[in-house]
């Protein structure tokens, strides 16, 4: 799962933390120290990957939360194949991330560290005996951290696209049986089932839901690179025109330089140059009815927000999910009540 804290993006995983830049991956090891993933080898791509990711970006579902019919099918695969790890996974452009999870703690590996990326390069299961007998994988992660000897994966594709894995993992080499073989593709036609029921489904929201915030323009302060085109990209998703900004400075020359109403103020509090609150007081001199929505992991550090709050600032604490990012910033908006055709 995805939490945005004060560090930046960080993957929660029972206590161990994983970020990422997108190209450079670190992890948090069990000692504490940490360790650079980078890459080393240049992996074959699949035709038309660029096509292939805009299929995954647009099916909308890296990085959510767990879904209870993806889990149980994760748990089918690990049952049918007698394997204590099953894994269901999309393999992004630089990771490959785990939506459903069994035996497995990791909520992403770098793409070049995969099994996956391998089995979305064939159409039929990709069967791994052994990978510390086979040269691609017996330097992989997963074989040299997590102690695999035995991987079964097969690709699922939508639109065409193979967009990741239902996978079978064991600490023992061994082979699987033809059933189990053949469960596993029961399995993934299941998955993609799934997945084209979820992209019908936001589609036919996208068609009915009120076209509420295509004129909504949010102000967006972030000093993170990796957190604000996160935000920027989950408040565009949801239909919002978003001007962005590196700190407080280049906050307020945007709101100089823009004649047209910007509507809400989506700010961190510590930031160079001009921080979050310095900011709000030079907005609002020029906006007084910009409304602010502070984003911060020390907002007891700042006892000018409770009268910031008393005019009609919000605070949303770090760590927080992307779904509660919309919600706040459709609350602050009134979008809720006008959404739903209600009044309150």
């Amino acid at each position: 799962m995805t939490i945005w804290s004060r560090e930046g993006i960080t993957k929660i995983v029972r206590g161990r933390g994983f970020s990422s830049d997108g190209k450079r991956f670190e992890r948090v090891a069990r000692d504490g120290k940490s360790v650079d993933w980078k890459a080393s080898v240049q992996l074959p791509l699949p035709k038309s990957e660029t096509c292939r990711l805009e299929s995954l970006i647009d099916l909308r579902i890296l990085d959510t939360s767990p879904e209870l019919v993806f889990d149980d099918l994760a748990r089918l695969a690990a049952l049918i194949c007698d394997t204590p790890i099953a894994v269901i996974d999309f393999v992004d452009e630089n990771r490959v991330w785990f939506k459903a999870k069994i035996g497995l703690e990791l909520d992403e590996i770098p793409r070049d560290q995969s099994f996956s990326a391998h089995a979305i390069l064939q159409p039929e299961v990709l069967i791994v005996p052994d990978p510390l007998s086979d040269e691609r994988f017996a330097s992989n992660f997963l074989v040299t951290e997590i102690g695999i000897r035995f991987y079964a994966g097969i690709p699922f594709a939508v639109k065409d696209h193979a967009l990741g894995t239902l996978a079978a993992m064991d600490r023992i080499p061994h082979f699987p049986t033809a059933e189990q073989i053949d469960s596993l593709h029961i399995l993934a036609r299941r998955i993609v089932h799934e997945l084209e029921l979820r992209r019908t489904r936001d589609v036919r929201a996208l068609h009915l839901a009120p076209s509420r915030q295509s004129s909504v323009s949010i102000l967006l302060v972030e000093d993170n690179d990796n957190l604000r085109n996160l935000l920027q990209r989950t408040l565009e998703g949801s239909g919002f025109s978003v001007l962005s900004a590196a700190d407080g400075a280049e906050a307020f020359r945007l709101c100089q330089q823009h004649d047209a109403a910007i509507d809400l103020t989506v700010s961190d509090i510590v930031m160079p140059q001009l921080n979050g609150l310095q900011m709000t007081e030079k907005i609002r001199a020029a906006r007084p009815k910009m409304k602010f929505l502070f984003i911060t992991g020390f907002a007891d550090e700042f006892p000018e927000l409770r009268e910031l709050i008393k005019n009609g600032a919000d605070v949303l604490e770090k760590p927080f999910l992307p779904s509660e990012l919309i919600g706040k910033v459709d609350k602050m908006l009134n979008l809720e009540n006008s959404a739903t055709g209600t009044e309150g």
